[in-house]
């Protein structure tokens, strides 16, 4: 059906179905058909606000003849279940992060959509950013020279939120707290600009929440060219997000001014990042730096154009299944070294974890 939108099922109906949404309906060639949560009143709801239909359980989703393609917006510890019944109905999928709670459970998913022929887009939209995607051709087209250290920080004050009541609340559910929910975008990034991780070294700590999880962060990441990157996620403080690349030509500065206001002015600053980023380039030898004229360009769109772009013209996503699992293993070895105190090779982890 190349000349058709692809058919959407979403499922999972929370926070971030509201930043999904309108990305779906602000893309072409793609568009929400049918939407399912357990909860009657926000299916009917998010129906009527998206002109889709609200169906009864997540198996008359998979048979919903408009169907293409399965969304997978809810919470981590049902993706795989969710997942593997969407492979089983032929569905292709676009799954937010992270792809499971397990290696183990990544690596099947990858497994049993290889074997179907069906395509998986990873949610890392922060990639989409053309500031980040500024700073990857100045360093792959070497106009910045040898890239020595990234210092990468996504926080915010969600864990002093948080209660029993949420998934998140348990380390079962979202271990490494802070880290799984908003470090592994820039784990992503981080695999994305400086290639491979060989090991990992972290700590972790409680300091102002009663959640398991912590609300402290810190991970070293060593790469195998020889850089470095520093990853702090915190969960207590106002949000903030940067990427600095240090390279020995230039340091390339980035920002995003998010807002401190309520969730859904939050997520809008999200949605339009570019409109709220600053990147700032330091040469070697100048004083002042270069400030980038970034195009206003929407991260959502701009992932979700891609989604269509390989379902229906067969050009793969850099996001693609793999990249959820291997992002998965960094967080994860990371957790590990947090817990042993030790450093954590990324081999000998997934060697241990993946059975």
């Amino acid at each position: 059906m190349p000349d058709q939108p692809i058919g959407v099922g979403v499922v999972g109906l929370g926070r971030w179905a509201e930043v999904i949404g309108p990305g779906i309906q602000a893309t072409e060639g793609i568009e929400i058909v049918a939407c399912y949560t357990r909860t009657p009143e926000k299916r009917e709801d998010f129906a009527r606000r998206y002109a889709c239909e609200a169906v009864n359980s997540y198996e008359d989703l998979l048979a919903h003849p408009g169907v293409e393609v399965i969304a997978i917006l809810s919470s981590t510890t049902a993706h795989a279940s969710q997942a593997f019944a969407a492979i089983e109905a032929g569905k292709h999928i676009f799954m937010e992060k992270p792809i499971t709670p397990t290696i183990t459970e990544g690596i099947e998913i990858v497994r049993r959509c290889g074997e179907a022929g069906l395509i998986m887009q990873m949610g890392y939209e922060t990639r989409c950013m053309a500031g980040i995607r500024h700073i990857k051709h100045l360093l792959d087209e070497g106009h910045i020279g040898q890239a020595v250290t990234l210092e990468v920080n996504w926080s915010h004050d969600l864990g002093l939120r948080l209660t029993p009541q949420d998934w998140n609340y348990h380390e079962a559910n979202c271990p490494g707290g802070p880290i799984m929910q908003l470090g592994i975008h820039h784990v992503f990034n981080a695999l994305n600009l400086l290639g491979p991780i060989e090991r990992v070294k972290a700590i972790g700590a409680r300091r102002l929440i009663s959640a398991e999880v912590p609300d402290l962060t810190g991970t070293i990441l060593e790469h195998k060219s020889g850089a470095v990157t520093y990853l702090g996620c915190y969960y207590f403080c106002p949000r903030r997000f940067h990427l600095n690349l240090l390279a020995t030509e230039a340091s390339t500065i980035l920002k995003i001014r998010l807002s401190q206001g309520e969730l859904p002015e939050y997520f809008k600053t999200l949605f339009n990042a570019d409109a709220n980023t600053e990147l700032d380039i330091y040469w070697k030898g100048r004083s002042v730096p270069d400030r980038v004229d970034l195009p206003q360009r929407n991260v959502i769109i701009e992932e979700l154009k891609e989604f269509v772009a390989w379902v229906r013209k067969g050009i793969p996503s850099e996001a693609h299944a793999q990249s959820g699992v291997e992002t998965l293993g960094v967080v994860l070895a990371a957790v590990e070294s947090m817990k042993s105190g030790r450093v954590v090779e990324i081999k000998d982890y997934l060697a241990a974890n993946s059975v």
